[in-house]
């Protein structure tokens, strides 16, 4: 039987990113915006920005 890990991740305090994480994430900066396929996401509404909320954060 495998044993259950269980993680608590906080915001303010994340992990630091891995070697290859940090050449993912400079890999994908360095690629063009017209790369990024954003055909299936869908539009958003008028209707879903009447209900939407402003939040501010505590920066």
């Amino acid at each position: 039987m495998a044993k259950l890990i269980r993680y608590k991740f906080n915001p303010a305090n994340p992990l630091p990113l891995t070697e290859p994480q940090k050449a993912e994430i400079a890999a994908l900066k360095a690629r063009p915006e017209s790369d990024v396929d954003t055909s299936d996401i869908p539009e958003l509404t008028e209707k879903f920005w009447r209900r939407a909320i402003r939040r501010h954060t505590a920066d």
